[in-house]
């Protein structure tokens, strides 16, 4: 059945930025340990929903990851979104770039 009313999320769409090493994998980008603590933090503030990298490969460590990735968040409206988005330090930094979209959520368990 259609949730009229369903939830909204936010969506941030990470990709490579113009400090983003060409030919270095994700896990070893310079700034990657920054980039795992910020997403920590927002775990532990109970505002991520899911977070992770794209892969071409499954396996997590063990299989093959692609450039950038993607983050489900919580937040009371779009500019907040934006917000959590941008803070991010790697995003400062010009390592990653990100978009952030609103999704309503009409369909779910």
């Amino acid at each position: 059945m259609v949730d009229v009313n369903g939830p909204h999320y936010f969506v941030a769409f990470q990709t490579p930025g113009p400090k983003w090493v060409p030919g270095v994998k994700y896990n070893e980008q310079p700034e990657f340990e920054e980039h795992v603590g910020y997403m920590t933090e927002l775990q532990e503030k109970g505002l991520t929903v899911l977070s992770g990298p794209f892969m071409e490969q499954a396996g997590g460590l063990n299989g093959v990851l692609a450039d950038g990735g993607m983050t489900i968040f919580r937040a009371k409206d779009l500019d907040e979104a934006v917000r959590i988005g941008t803070a991010d330090p790697t995003v400062k930094s010009g390592m990653l770039n990100v978009e952030v979209k609103m999704i309503w959520v009409p369909f779910h368990e």
